[in-house]
């Protein structure tokens, strides 16, 4: 969606500023049942938004995001990061400069390698279009209570085995076929059993010496 597209839908006044953005993305996140504080003191300056979305964020808004004003939202993010452990938010539109919008984007890309940084542009994602179902509120406070947790899964293993077979297509179709084979032989045998009228011995036969 064009920004004005979306300052339109939004009912932005014409002559909108940055704070309207920030109250409109606050609005959001309250709506999704997120807590939300606009103009907080951290660390020296005021950060524009502090909720508990994702855990924790520190969201710095600017009208229009290109490469300077995202460099310039990551440096008073880190800032206002400085001894805790929120996430911190770069959130605007993505610039109407067309010849911008590249570098707009490879900057995004560039600082979000820090896995601490998160760059949104607003009009280009749903959830925070004009006029888009939100979550519903009390789902999103049940999910995001701190007393719940999910149990940590190993993962390694199973990680190790998408990249064997990532590497080696032609081993997982081998493992494939073979567990294909064995499936076919156990229903053959089923429908054997069953067509005898002995599934309960072929099934519960005890082993043989």
């Amino acid at each position: 969606m064009l920004p004005s597209q979306f300052i339109e839908a939004a009912g932005f006044p014409n002559r909108w500023q940055e704070r309207d953005l920030q109250e409109y993305l606050a609005k959001r996140l309250t709506e999704r049942g997120f807590h939300t504080q606009t103009e907080v003191q951290a660390n020296g300056g005021r950060a524009d938004i502090v909720t508990n979305w994702q855990g924790g964020a520190i969201v710095e808004v600017k009208k229009y995001l290109d490469r300077d004003t995202i460099y310039q939202a990551v440096g008073q993010l880190n800032l206002y990061g400085l001894n805790n452990t929120h996430k911190l938010v770069v959130m605007g539109f993505l610039t109407p400069d067309a010849k911008g919008q590249p570098s707009a984007l490879h900057t995004a890309s560039f600082v979000e390698q820090n896995p601490r940084i998160q760059v949104v542009f607003v009009n280009t994602e749903d959830e925070w279009l004009p006029g888009k179902r939100m979550a519903s509120s009390m789902l999103v406070q049940f999910f995001s209570l701190p007393k719940l947790s999910l149990p940590k899964l190993d993962l390694g293993s199973f990680i190790w085995w998408f990249r064997v077979a990532k590497a080696n297509p032609m081993l997982m179709v081998i493992v494939a076929t073979l567990l294909s084979v064995m499936v076919s032989l156990m229903l053959r045998e089923l429908n054997y059993c069953q067509q005898t009228n002995q599934v309960w011995s072929c099934l519960f036969s005890p082993p043989i010496n």
